[in-house]
């Protein structure tokens, strides 16, 4: 008798009708209900097992509140949030991990990101698969789940396709592991000193341009402790989490000048694995195969929409960050750093607008040696970012409004389908802009590298996009009054609603970047930014699709149809 996966629910053969409805409920009779279940299951595990003595320093919260790190007692909403923002690959937290969690709640984490980038189902069922040595056919039910979560359109291709691009991502886990922990020992990495401006800390000053060499990094010369660091942020990069267990400082501020941009570039290279998709990664690959044999292989409609999608919107990202960055004099702070930070023998005072070229020269210590390039490189690590990393250089609250509104737009599309990154998905708003067009041109086809798209298809685009807007709109509202109405928060005077759909869209992004308000939300708050994650991770179809029945009545019924005026 073929032994069952764990995919397998048959009630048929549980007799008692009892049995058979807690079985329904528990575990869902439709795809999307099984997915969601399974989600919420490996949550409440993950946030017990983060709540456990052993997963903590001290048993305490250690955030950053008020520009210091402040202590606070733990509580399990904490590690609820903490467990929901790494399984939805966000990393939206106020918690500094490296001093809140020891190196067991670091490894739940890590469990957790890998579960939520890879895929919960695709994990459970290639272990399940790979210790299974009889009977190894798939049977249909099984493939249609894992198409669901990371697979492509093919149902035929879609196992060797989530086996081919597993594979390929845990092997550029292991290599980049070991290029960031050599970087991390040896490399020219120092300690980050904060810089305020009316109360909020809006970057750091590395100590790079000097030779205080009392300022490196704790993994400086420690290679074992640089080797675990470079675990957790491979783990954190090629995910798109967003996470880091470094020494507060502001995500990888600490990495932002000169010869330290290898060390974004690297990290670069993984966002960009993580965000384009599995079904995209196999035909690369199988694309590279073909070639070598002397064969043609044809990428399919989904990797060529999603490929130039992505690098599309990436370009364009970039170019209108530089268009509203370069010049800005709108924010400015001042701060008097000691002589052993600026390389002086007295003290001295920056005045600083972030990215004015007109005065670049002024502020070497700010930006390193390179004052240009690093200044164009933060920049553009920072859009390319924003899409679904969340792993920044620089703090968000200091760019221009235009940059901030740029980014929730960007946070807001997100990555590609079938892949670690959230939002509406590349895919989705390639299908609405060519909707549009072919309505412009008076064309009743929507037609994309000539294929015609169907109708569905660009049914439920609207309907994602529509449904995300008013999920991001209405968490935003909520998320701004249970500060502004809380009265033990002492909320910043300069807190703002765009802080707030900043917050929102970053959270449904799965992206994790905020403007500083992350330490002031409530549990009522943070636990409507757990279902903005959970709805970005699992995406807005899957999610809708999750409270519908097996056979809903209402499909039975076919009425006269009759044509309203619309726009």
């Amino acid at each position: 008798m073929a032994k069952k996966s764990p995919f397998d629910h048959d009630t048929k053969t549980i007799r008692p009708k009892w049995w058979r409805v807690l079985w329904r409920v528990l575990f869902g009779q439709t795809i999307p209900q099984k997915l969601f279940r399974a989600y919420i299951v490996v949550i409440f595990l993950g946030s017990i097992l983060l709540y456990l003595p052993i997963s903590l320093h001290n048993g305490e919260y250690k955030m950053v509140l008020d520009n210091d790190i402040n202590t606070r007692a733990y509580t399990y909403w904490d590690a609820l949030f903490i467990g929901v923002s790494a399984l939805t690959n966000t990393g939206l937290t106020p918690a500094v991990i490296s001093e809140t969690l020891s190196t067991f709640g670091q490894v739940v984490m890590i469990v957790l990101m890998e579960f939520g980038g890879i895929g919960l189902m695709t994990v459970i069922y290639l272990i399940w698969n790979l210790f299974r040595f009889k009977n190894k056919r798939s049977n249909l039910n099984q493939i249609i789940m894992l198409q669901s979560e990371r697979g492509n359109e093919k149902i035929a291709s879609t196992f060797n396709s989530l086996k081919i691009s597993v594979l390929f991502i845990l092997g550029c886990q292991i290599f980049f592991m070991f290029l960031y922990s050599f970087w991390l020992c040896w490399g020219p990495v120092h300690e980050q000193i904060p810089v305020t401006f009316d109360g909020y800390t809006v970057s750091t000053i590395s100590s790079l341009t000097t030779d205080n060499t009392a300022s490196y990094i704790p993994a400086h010369n420690n290679y074992g402790y640089a080797l675990w660091q470079g675990l957790f942020f491979t783990v954190s990069a090629i995910n798109n989490a967003g996470f880091d267990n470094f020494n507060g400082g502001i995500s990888i501020a600490a990495f932002r000048n000169d010869w330290n941009v290898i060390f974004q570039f690297m990290a670069l290279i993984q966002i960009i694995i993580g965000g384009i998709g599995f079904p995209l990664i196999y035909d690369l690959i199988e694309k590279i195969k073909f070639k070598r044999k002397g064969l043609t292989y044809k990428l399919s409609l989904f990797s060529r929409v999603a490929l130039v999608s992505y690098f599309t919107i990436a370009i364009l990202t970039a170019a209108a960050a530089f268009a509203f960055e370069f010049g800005y004099t709108g924010f400015q702070y001042t701060s008097t750093i000691s002589d052993d930070t600026v390389g002086v023998n007295a003290t001295a005072t920056l005045s600083v607008p972030i990215y004015d070229i007109a005065h670049y020269k002024e502020y070497a210590n700010e930006f390193g040696k390179n004052v240009m390039f690093n200044k164009c490189w933060a920049i553009f690590f920072n859009s390319m970012s924003t899409r679904s990393a969340g792993l920044g250089t620089i703090n968000q609250s200091i760019l221009s409004p235009g940059s901030q509104w740029l980014y929730i737009v960007t946070m807001f599309i997100g990555g590609s389908p079938s892949s670690t990154a959230g939002g509406i998905r590349t895919t989705t708003l390639a299908v609405i802009i060519f909707t549009i067009i072919a309505k412009a041109r008076g064309r009743k086809d929507v037609n994309i590298f000539h294929k015609k798209i169907p109708d569905d298809t660009i049914r439920e685009s609207y309907l994602v996009t529509l449904t995300a807007i008013m999920l991001v709109a209405i968490s935003a509202i909520v998320v701004f009054y249970t500060i502004s109405l809380d009265p033990d928060k002492n909320v910043p005077e300069k807190y703002t609603v765009l802080q707030c759909v900043y917050e929102a869209t970053s959270a449904f992004g799965t992206v994790g970047f905020s403007m500083g308000i992350t330490s002031y939300i409530n549990h009522f708050g943070q636990i409507i930014l757990c279902f903005v994650m959970f709805v970005g991770q699992l995406g807005v179809s899957s999610m809708l699709l999750s409270w519908t029945k097996k056979d809903p009545k209402g499909n039975r019924v076919h009425y006269a149809e009759e044509s309203i005026r619309i726009g």
